[in-house]
């Protein structure tokens, strides 16, 4: 997977500025609850999966319990490899002929303590009506080194951008570096989006925006990964700063994770740009009984022009 990453990726270049169309963020990640611990969890029933110390598949799988609606818990991902970029999905239960259970990932971040453990963290929310719970499934892909955002203080963001191949999806990884004995060093991938360059014929590229959410100026490495494309569809034809969503009926295996991208198209010579802003996993009971599960997917446009475009899924499995 590596030898692939450094192939396809052929510029990079960090930007001063992001686009003035900013799409939804990440909640803060300090108002986050308190952290469980996640490999803990997956050990406890055992269900580590085979990429639970590095390569592509399940990293772990396990059980939220019943959770409220509306509300959240936060997972933290202890000795994470370093080559692991991370994707989280759910297969939700619990819900009823008349409403749905439904599972969003509202955060997430990439923590390197004193001593040099590298950690995944994220925070979960149940955003349905009613109360009920998940299985929580943690997907890792390897990854490869792009970039080094060098110090960044806290609070402090940049921008990067990749050329990339069409129909491919990516996922980004980080390694903080520069904890003390006293904080962590702590990095957000706040946004990522796709964008169609003006130029006809021109590659794809794939922006990436990360943000220092710790209390201590330090440094990380920015990794991508990349699959196969499995499945597309058609976005619609939205107006800028517009969002468009539409549901992934029988999102199987249920065992698996999806990894969602964008190609935009449709709008040269002015650039078309697409953000996937949310995922919601959900579980609907059919009207003979039976469950389904569903994958409610969100995508904003971003660019200056109304423009539509290709949703591009992956599934990711033992």
């Amino acid at each position: 997977m590596g030898g692939r990453i450094r192939a396809v990726v052929v510029a990079a270049a960090a930007l001063g500025l992001v686009i003035a169309a900013a799409g939804v963020a990440q909640a803060d990640s300090s108002s986050q609850p308190s952290m469980r611990d996640a490999r803990a969890a997956a050990t406890a029933s055992g269900e580590l999966g085979a990429a639970a110390k590095g390569g592509f598949g399940t990293a772990a799988t396990w059980f939220t319990g019943t959770v409220a609606a509306g509300g959240t818990q936060g997972w933290t991902w202890t000795n994470a490899p370093a080559d692991a970029a991370y994707v989280v999905g759910y297969n939700p239960v619990g819900a009823t002929t008349s409403s749905m259970c439904q599972f969003e990932t509202i955060s997430s971040q990439y923590v390197q303590l004193w001593g040099g453990q590298r950690q995944f963290q994220f925070t979960l929310k149940n955003v349905g009506s009613i109360a009920c719970g998940a299985t929580v499934q943690l997907a890792a892909v390897s990854s490869s080194v792009a970039t080094s955002t060098g110090g960044v203080s806290p609070g402090g963001t940049q921008t990067h951008l990749w050329n990339i191949p069409w129909h491919t999806n990516w996922v980004v990884g980080l390694n903080p570096s520069g904890a003390t004995s006293s904080a962590a060093c702590q990095f957000q991938v706040t946004r990522t989006w796709f964008v169609q360059p003006a130029a006809a014929g021109a590659v794809r590229q794939f922006y990436v925006e990360v943000k220092n959410v710790g209390t201590i100026a330090c440094q990380t490495d920015i990794r991508l990964g990349s699959t196969a494309v499995s499945y597309n569809f058609t976005i619609a034809t939205i107006a800028s700063g517009t969002t468009w969503s539409t549901v992934w009926f029988n999102a199987n295996p249920v065992t698996s994770v999806y990894l969602v991208g964008a190609s935009p198209q449709g709008s040269a010579p002015i650039t078309c740009q697409f953000e996937v802003t949310r995922m919601i996993y959900r579980q609907s009971i059919n009207s003979d009984g039976s469950s389904q599960r569903q994958i409610l997917i969100s995508f904003r446009n971003v660019s200056g022009t109304t423009c539509g475009g290709l949703a591009e899924l992956q599934t990711i499995a033992a």
